[in-house]
């Protein structure tokens, strides 16, 4: 059989890039295997552009991870010289931090910024910034700081990083980073479609992942709605309202309002740049994996990409996911008939999480 394996990460536990590797050895014993390791913008984003590029350098540099904290992270150059590969995930990601440190209200956007402007400084002209697994949700606002905006209180003082102090913003002042960015084309390359507010905005839906109480969505929201205003008022764009904004803790929204990138789906953009439609064909069968197949797989992730090609191409798909939110699949049209879920495989979700590899080879016994 042929078997088509399009992995997205286990988030915490493997990358995209392992989780292929370990897929491929496992079902190459009994049938023929391609194996391409996914992102949609969040965990592996840079990891996709090496395996097209391999002659793309990874620049090492120091940032600001969620917490403020200086912590080594990186960025790609592609071989032009003058691209750049920046992913949210490396600097402030959500998988790498310990539970007691969430900080929904505190965490910052900013290392993203500094990643940023080194990959300016370093010759890019054009920057890819992969949006999603992040532990901030402050709308991209510390990540506009760090490239030069000042956000300003109703006296004219510049408020702290994070989400809280933007209950206090009253004005944008975006001059610098206009005249830092003016000959720079920016990307931001979302994993979800949900907008900054709304019923489906970035408090509510992506908020308690990152730590978030009931109480604090509500404070969060209050907080994006304030960051929307000063934004609009200052560059003209809609951030609150525009699709895809959410993505990363809503540091789409930052981009595209305060630094004029142009927002594009993670999974169909990365699916072109690839060109993995002509791999369907090919293939008798399609594997595809998230940590946990949710509702927010359905809301633009790559996953859903997987869906929605293997359903045009008549292909059928596995889908082998960590955790399975069943509620999810009801009146989903690109719901998977086959789902093998590895905490089946397991006594328990932490021993799950530390040995995904192996529950995986499990999981491909009875392929």
């Amino acid at each position: 059989m042929h078997i088509l394996v399009l992995p997205n990460a286990f988030k915490g536990a493997l990358s995209a890039v392992q989780t292929a590797r370990t897929l491929q050895r496992a079902l190459a014993r009994k049938h023929t295997v391609r194996a391409f390791p996914l992102s949609d913008g969040g965990d592996g984003f840079m990891d996709f552009f090496a395996a097209l590029d391999p002659q793309a350098k990874k620049i090492t540099v120091r940032a600001k991870n969620a917490f403020l904290k200086t912590k080594q992270t990186s960025f790609l150059l592609l071989h032009d010289g003058e691209t750049a590969v920046v992913e949210t995930a490396r600097i402030c990601g959500l998988g790498s931090a310990k539970k007691e440190e969430l900080d929904p209200m505190g965490a910052s956007s900013y290392g993203v910024g500094q990643v940023i402007l080194k990959a300016v400084q370093a010759g890019a002209k054009t920057i890819y910034v992969g949006l999603g697994g992040v532990a901030c949700n402050d709308g991209g606002a510390g990540m506009a700081a760090a490239c030069g905006a000042r956000l300003l209180d109703k006296d004219g003082h510049e408020i702290a990083l994070g989400a809280e102090p933007l209950l206090h913003l009253k004005r944008v002042d975006l001059s610098a980073v206009k005249t830092r960015f003016k000959s720079v084309r920016l990307f931001a390359v979302a994993d979800v479609t949900n907008p900054l507010l709304g019923p489906k905005s970035s408090a509510k839906v992506f908020g308690p992942q990152k730590g978030a109480s009931a109480a604090q969505v509500k404070r969060l929201d209050r907080a994006m709605a304030c960051w929307a205003k000063a934004v609009q008022a200052a560059s003209g764009r809609d951030i609150a309202h525009t699709p895809s904004t959410a993505a990363a803790g809503a540091i789409a929204a930052g981009l595209y309002g305060c630094l004029g990138a142009k927002l594009i789906l993670g999974a169909d953009f990365l699916f072109q740049k690839a060109h993995l439609e002509k791999q369907f064909d090919w293939a008798d069968l399609i594997l595809t994996t998230e940590g946990k197949l949710d509702r927010q797989t359905f809301y633009g992730k790559a996953p859903l990409a997987v869906l929605k090609l293997a359903k045009k191409h008549h292909k059928p798909v596995l889908f082998i996911c960590g955790q399975l939110e069943e509620n999810a699949l009801r009146r989903q049209p690109f719901a998977p008939a086959q789902i093998a879920v590895l905490t089946d495989f397991a006594p328990d979700s932490a021993t799950c999480m530390r040995h995904t590899a192996r529950f995986l080879r499990l999981a491909c016994k009875n392929i």
